[in-house]
């Protein structure tokens, strides 16, 4: 049996993907995390030595200083390889990175550089190590103005709110279960892949997106 443990575990992927594993008893023993943990080296070290597998989630998204957000990115993943390394363990982690790694913005460049640097301590010092670069992920509970279009248009509706579009791009989507049996493969085949491209499964023109929520509203 495999003991997994998911930084972030509260947020929108992380608590989808506990409530799944959860179910998975006679394969994973989860290992509860607290963001506390980061702040307190032996905590944070004592819970990295109890995992086989680490799914590193946390991150910042949004600030209104983007340099916050690069750094805060930044400071969590060599929080964990520290961790890592004075515990003398190499659990297999698997770190969510995003499609704006190719955009030039700092998030985008601080989870590209998460990436890098856990590929540097897996080749360093053995470890397996997947960096899955996600499309936009969508599902139940995503958190509006927040995780993605489809939270903030669903709340904008339910609440008789009339949502505007700032920039009618075309979005490469998965949806949160999608995402969640991928993570779940990964950790049970002990996967090792630095650069893992995760495919979208559906793509829509935000406009797309928004008139088909209306139409949904206005069935039911």
């Amino acid at each position: 049996m495999k003991k997994i443990g998911i930084t972030g575990q509260n947020g929108f992927t992380g608590s989808y993907l506990y409530n799944t594993i959860s179910l998975l008893k006679d394969e994973f023993q989860l290992i509860p995390f607290e963001k506390t943990y980061f702040k307190n080296k032996n905590q944070l070290q004592h819970w990295v030595q109890q995992c086989d597998v680490i799914v590193h989630l946390a991150a910042m998204n949004r600030h209104p200083d983007p340099q916050v957000i690069h750094d805060t990115n930044i400071n969590l993943v060599t929080e964990i390889i520290s961790a890592a390394v004075a515990s003398g363990t190499q659990p297999q982690i698997i770190f969510t990175s995003s499609i704006q790694e190719g955009k030039d913005n700092l998030y985008g460049k601080s989870k590209k550089k998460g990436r890098t640097l856990f590929a540097e301590w897996a080749e360093k010092y053995g470890g397996k190590f997947v960096g899955m670069i996600v499309p936009n992920v969508f599902g139940p509970f995503g958190k509006p103005f927040y995780n993605s279009a489809v939270a903030t248009f669903c709340h904008q509706l339910c609440n008789n709110e009339e949502p505007k579009i700032e920039t009618d791009g075309l979005l490469k989507l998965i949806y949160i279960d999608e995402l969640a049996k991928i993570i779940i493969d990964a950790a049970r085949n002990n996967m090792h892949n630095p650069e893992f491209k995760i495919a979208h499964t559906s793509e829509y023109y935000v406009s797309q997106i928004l008139k088909q929520l209306q139409e949904f509203k206005n069935q039911y």
